[in-house]
């Protein structure tokens, strides 16, 4: 099939421009129980130990001002060494404006390690740019197409959205809000990416696949063909990526495990963290076995994340690119498992229309499935790379 020029990966749709946003305080306060203002301790001109402030933030090569001695990223963190006393911090990006600390923050003690975390604000405003979409459209293939001896909608256009996922930082794994948490959700880490990508709004659909693959191996279907694809395998998405990217000549992929738990939990919008991809109610945002009714439902159902991604809780566990296995110590920069996993266990995510327990719909759960393995509630989400 002759490649689609689409002239609209060249001409981005922007949402209306917000005004400029400062970044939010999660959380402030002295740690007692964290040794490293001593441990690594740093003096001021006069020869008296510094307070030492890690700030947790989702944005890249941040900078400070206030009573500083220096800075450092260290460890997924920037480490601030400022004089005792200091009383209060600006941090500056290049994406938010300048965002001066005062309130609750002072005076710092020498020898004493603080904890600071800040975030993108939640909802439309959390970033410069409202949602960031590139539509796409597939052209109508022709009347008459017909597969398996039923009329296709495949000969009407496909049209589908991706989201851009700014790079930033972010801790992967078991944080305290996830609680119930596994022991394959440890240690926790910090992810971090060096460039932007763009993830689909939705899991990928019945129509979709079929206009793609020429087949559906779906075992719940309807007339309308806005369900998730399911009982598809890794390879099987793995050609359904390859043929995507020849259809429209840029290349689609599976996402890495960091990439899908960095885009459920909001990615660069991120506020307060959540149990959930963008609740701490599930029934808000999945689709399980205590609400499904024992099927899927449409892929653009239940309320959508901060970055506008829809069912990332349940109705289809998605699959990721990597092999399953534990994770990284330390922080992770770009990162892919591609260590083979025993049978070839690749990692799902997200929890299906038929978990019987909530735990799995959470942002941090971890399941496998054989690569040649596959399930009536597994299904796929891609990414996009430019």
């Amino acid at each position: 099939m002759k490649k689609l020029i689409l002239s609209l990966l060249a001409t981005v749709f922007f949402g209306a421009v917000a005004s400029a946003q400062s970044l939010d305080v999660i959380d402030f306060k002295a740690d007692a129980s964290d040794l490293s203002a001593v441990v690594h301790q740093v003096a001021d001109l006069n020869g008296d130990p510094c307070a030492l402030v890690k700030v947790g933030l989702t944005v890249p090569n941040a900078t400070f001002e206030g009573d500083i001695i220096k800075s450092e990223y260290k460890d997924g963190e920037y480490w601030v060494y400022m004089v005792d006393g200091a009383n209060w911090l600006t941090v500056k990006t290049s994406e938010y404006t300048p965002l001066r600390i005062d309130d609750n923050f002072g005076p710092l003690k020498g020898n004493t390690t603080y904890i600071l975390t800040l975030a993108a604000p939640s909802g439309d405003g959390g970033s410069l740019a409202k949602t960031v979409r590139i539509p796409i459209e597939l052209p109508a293939k022709g009347a008459g197409v017909s597969i398996g001896g039923r009329k296709q909608k495949g000969c009407d256009p496909v049209k589908f959205d991706m989201i851009l996922v700014k790079s930033g930082m972010f801790k992967m794994g078991a944080t305290p809000e996830q609680s119930s948490a596994e022991e394959d959700e440890l240690p926790v880490h910090w992810a971090r990416f060096t460039r932007d990508f763009y993830i689909g709004e939705t899991e990928v659909s019945q129509a979709l696949w079929e206009y793609v693959m020429a087949d559906n191996p779906s075992i719940i279907k309807d007339e309308t063909d806005d369900l998730p694809v399911e009982n598809i395998t890794w390879e099987e998405a793995q050609e359904f990526c390859k043929r995507l990217s020849q259809i429209t000549g840029v290349k689609f992929r599976l996402p890495t495990e960091a990439e899908w738990e960095y885009a459920a939990r909001g990615g660069h919008k991120a506020g307060t963290p959540t149990r959930y991809s963008g609740s701490d109610d599930v029934t808000e945002v999945g689709w399980f076995m205590d609400n499904a009714g024992g099927r899927t439902h449409n892929v653009k159902s239940k309320k959508p994340n901060e970055l506008g991604l829809y069912n990332m809780s349940g109705n289809v566990w998605e699959l990721c690119e990597d092999y399953k296995n534990d994770y990284p110590k330390g922080e992770a920069v770009d990162y892919l498992c591609t260590k083979p996993a025993k049978n070839k266990n690749r990692v799902r995510r997200g929890g299906g229309w038929d978990s019987d327990n909530r735990n799995q719909l959470r942002t941090a759960y971890r399941r496998r499935i054989e690569q040649d393995g596959r399930a009536r509630s597994l299904g796929l989400r891609v990414v996009m790379d430019l």
